[in-house]
């Protein structure tokens, strides 16, 4: 009897999980919506994921031109020099490309960044390389 209520468990758990992450995409579509953002025909919405050297997920990346979020999926509080270089990697991108950018915090732990005005995948790239860079350190 034991072995089913384990199973049912981990089933369920499972199942929540993965209920959240697709609750968390159906919240994403709805803020680029919300924020005015008309897709073109055949618009599509890519996710990539930044994992720590463990190979864990520490993040989601949504990219749907011309919006860019990073939703942080673990407790990830940034020291000050961190911030520092994110915040300077931003930016110079907002001077360089004339994207806008969003830091959400809760407390001291860094939960969501959303750019607007990522036009191609070359400047994606670069901004995800730049962040990416940063989160992994800070999960270590």
């Amino acid at each position: 009897m034991e072995t089913n209520t384990d199973e049912l468990r981990k089933f369920l758990e499972g199942k929540i999980s993965s209920l959240k992450k697709e609750l968390e995409f159906y919240e994403y579509l709805l803020s680029v919506i919300e924020s005015g953002y008309v897709p073109s025909r055949g618009g599509k919405v890519s996710l990539d994921y930044i994992k720590n050297r463990k190979g864990e997920i520490i993040g989601e990346i949504y990219f749907s031109p011309p919006s860019m979020k990073i939703l942080v999926k673990k407790k990830l509080s940034l020291p000050k020099s961190y911030m520092n270089a994110m915040s300077k990697i931003l930016e110079d991108t907002k001077l360089t490309d004339k994207v806008e950018y969003n830091i959400v915090l809760d407390k001291e732990d860094i939960k969501e960044i959303s750019i607007s005005g990522v036009k191609d995948e070359l400047l994606y790239n670069k901004i995800k390389a730049g962040l990416q860079s940063i989160l992994e350190r800070a999960s270590s």
